[in-house]
């Protein structure tokens, strides 16, 4: 009795996570829509081709600070005062020295680019790597705590505060330092709230012992950390030295809007499912019950979004961002195709890690990372299009041997996986092609999108429901429990 009333809390604090997430992910973007719309249609490729090209040294510092220690303190069982102080100092000290040593390469990373402007934005960017150490404790405890309402109001109002300043500085003529600005801007006020909300400050104390007892796993976590944050942006490095600084911005707005539509749904069970997995990992049974129904919700409702956002990819660039923005239509059309998969990948990586395979996790990750360069290699002579297609070979390619390697450690095969999944693909066909067909009408580009979209929700809810799709019953019943 003891331990299914665990696991009925276990499912009521992961269904409420996964509310209050998909509430964040939904504000942050339907804040986000009206800031990019903005900033898309004052500023050009160029200046968005500018900032991305240092996202990857941003993103690679702060995967030292927090994607190791920070993961490693989510999955220990009992974390107490004296780790998260000593990992908190630790986090603040090798913070300033990242900063001091990116300060001193600024020049040379600008040389790479060939874009001189870069040395002053990079030390002005970088300044993001010590704010956010202050607040990745914080951070780490309500993440831990499932406390998913606090990490809803952080998110929300950063990006709201930022995006506003972000906005202003570029209709007063300033250019590509309103996105400096609005990433800087970010990272403050999220660190400010976090502290607010957080309820946690840190003791006087630094015990080498913490750091020992979780580096073992902390390495593994900030290997397969450190490959992503690589190969996350090869593309915008590849790109920035090989072709030019417009191409640069040209894919990083699709890149920013496949993360968007990609991420706004599985980000939220991401965030909660590594947690509760953990939480579970003694208990092969219901960790594999609980893996599947995730798994087949997840994909049930971001399937849609994917095929629906490639289906109008061409009258959502030109509504929203304006024509300037229509070469990246095709860039956006490739990466969606590849993140059409991505919860099939995060669920099964967040079942390895809360069963504490950090090592098998780092070498699907490693092979993954292996197929990218070898894709690499062999297209980047030809168009950043056919770069793109080897992208998505590379990216189904390792999601199936994910699939693979993770069925067999809770007995639950990838065919078993790819069946369970054909109601839901068989929803999405059909959806896709009655969109085709709505195109066939001679409207305008807006009341076409809207079409689509109003079209597309009808024909795959209607669909689900008279093929009996489970995770569409299973959602309904959450929705109605709720109301």
């Amino acid at each position: 009795m003891g331990g299914c009333r665990m696991n009925q809390g276990i499912k009521k604090t992961f269904i409420a996570g996964v509310f209050w997430g998909v509430l964040e992910k939904f504000s942050v973007l339907f804040v986000g829509f009206f800031i990019t719309i903005l900033l898309a249609r004052k500023l050009t490729p160029a200046d968005y081709g500018l900032v991305n090209m240092l996202y990857i040294f941003t993103l690679l510092a702060n995967v030292i600070l927090d994607a190791g220690f920070g993961q490693a303190l989510i999955q220990k069982k009992t974390v107490t005062d004296q780790d998260t102080s000593t990992v908190f100092y630790f986090n603040v000290v090798f913070s300033l020295f990242l900063y001091g040593l990116l300060y001193a390469l600024a020049p040379y990373i600008a040389q790479f680019y060939r874009q001189p402007l870069l040395t002053d934005i990079a030390r002005v960017s970088f300044l993001m790597i010590p704010v956010n150490s202050l607040c990745i404790i914080q951070h780490v405890l309500l993440t831990k705590n499932l406390k998913v309402k606090e990490l809803t109001i952080v998110s929300v109002s950063a990006s709201f505060v930022s995006g506003v300043i972000g906005v202003f500085l570029a209709y007063t003529g300033h250019g590509v330092w309103a996105l400096v600005f609005q990433g800087l801007t970010l990272q403050v006020v999220r660190a400010m709230i976090l502290w607010t909300v957080g309820g946690w400050t840190p003791r006087w104390v630094f015990q080498l012992e913490s750091i020992r007892s979780i580096w073992n796993f902390s390495l593994n976590i900030l290997g397969v950390g450190f490959l992503s944050a690589i190969f996350q942006n090869i593309y915008t490095v590849i790109i920035g030295r090989f072709y030019n600084v417009n191409e640069v911005g040209f894919y990083n707005q699709a890149q920013r809007l496949e993360s968007v539509a990609s991420t706004a749904i599985t980000s939220s069970i991401q965030r909660v499912s590594f947690p509760a997995f953990a939480a579970l990992q003694d208990n092969k049974e219901r960790l594999r019950e609980a893996f599947k129904k995730v798994m087949d919700l997840a994909m049930y409702v971001h399937l849609p979004v994917m095929i629906g956002v490639i289906a109008v990819a061409h009258d959502l660039f030109l509504l929203l961002l304006g024509e300037k923005w229509l070469p990246s239509v095709p860039y956006f059309e490739l990466l969606c195709i590849a993140s059409a998969m991505y919860p099939l990948h995060m669920i099964n990586v967040s079942v390895l890690k809360g069963v504490g395979l950090g090592k098998l996790y780092f070498r699907l990750e490693a092979v993954k990372r292996g197929l990218i360069v070898a894709f690499i290699f062999l297209t980047v002579r030809y168009s950043i299009y056919i770069l793109l297609v080897g992208y998505v070979i590379a990216t189904v390619s390792s999601t199936f041997l994910n699939m693979y390697c993770c069925g067999k450690a809770v007995e639950y095969k990838l065919i078993d996986q790819l069946k369970d999944l054909l109601p839901t693909l068989g929803c999405n066909l059909l959806m896709y092609c009655s969109i085709q067909l709505f195109h066939l009408c001679a409207f305008s580009p807006m009341y076409r999108l809207s079409l689509d979209i109003i079209g597309g929700i009808l024909i795959y809810v209607l669909a689900s429901y008279l093929l009996r799709v489970k995770p569409f019953f299973h959602l309904l019943n959450i929705i109605l429990k709720r109301c």
